[in-house]
């Protein structure tokens, strides 16, 4: 049917992670086969994230240990190992992400949906990494400009990036919940949109993920720990507010590219 500049980082951003509600106040014509593929491309998207930040957090921490030079940790990926983990054909994270995507489209494909997101995972998988790779500079910014962080710089670095991690991640159950209810008919479609979710325990929900996201980076990011590349300029805020407000942003504008064709998009994890 018809129908993410430089490093990669430990997050689970954003882009793409999302799941719709398929049910009778789904949009008409939406199957459940179609609902399932929106699913699994987010899951796919989510794991894809968590895998190829972890390649590339794998190769920081190694050359951290030798002062850098860190430019083989960034795209493209001149360190041998951190180019296979990434993009090795058969078993690289990208590879991955597209074919599960295609295994779970593999029934039906959403009308909204270009052919080839369903044939061939892109350019989902692309896009995703592109908007992730956004973002890593800035958390990353140390090593980004060939420098090698202290003891304590690196930790609020890598500290802020599984802190959003586990933001995306909580923010994801907070939808996942909230279409579950959309499926059920318990609550009326529209109602988990972000930024701002109308559904009273879902926006409760959200909330609440990103007070935890903003004080996990700020115990660990303080004006003494923080590296001075961290200055509050609009990619490398100096808050664990700012961090996660700059995440989120990308993550609640990609919700309507894969739940395209749902009543309500959410992330998972």
């Amino acid at each position: 049917m018809s129908s993410i500049r430089r490093v990669s980082f430990s997050m689970a951003v954003a882009a793409g992670l999302c799941l719709a509600a398929s049910s009778a106040h789904a949009q008409a014509g939406v199957t459940t086969s179609e609902f399932k593929c929106e699913s699994g491309t987010g899951k796919a998207l989510a794991k894809f994230t968590g895998a190829k930040s972890k390649c590339v957090s794998k190769c920081l921490a190694s050359k951290r240990k030798t002062m850098g030079p860190y430019t083989g940790c960034f795209a493209p990926f001149a360190d041998v190992a951190t180019f296979n983990c990434v993009m090795d054909p058969a078993k690289g994270a990208e590879a991955k992400a597209r074919a599960a995507i295609v295994k779970g489209c593999s029934a039906d494909c959403p009308e909204c949906y270009a052919a080839s997101n369903c044939s061939t995972g892109e350019p989902f998988v692309g896009t995703t990494e592109s908007l992730i790779d956004l973002q890593g500079p800035g958390i990353y910014c140390t090593e980004d400009g060939g420098g090698t962080p202290t003891k304590d710089q690196a930790k609020c670095e890598d500290s802020t990036s599984k802190a959003l991690v586990k933001f995306v991640g909580a923010k994801s159950k907070c939808y996942d919940k909230c279409n579950g209810a959309i499926f059920k008919g318990k609550i009326p479609e529209g109602s988990c949109n972000p930024p701002t979710p109308s559904d009273p325990a879902t926006a409760s929900c959200v909330l609440s993920a990103e007070g935890k996201s903003a004080a996990a980076i700020d115990k660990a990011c303080t004006a003494t720990t923080r590296p001075p590349c961290h200055d509050g300029t609009p990619l490398r805020p100096n808050t664990g507010a700012g961090w996660t407000a700059l995440v989120e942003s990308v993550i609640d504008g990609q919700i309507p590219v894969i739940a395209c064709g749902s009543p309500s998009g959410a992330f998972i994890d």
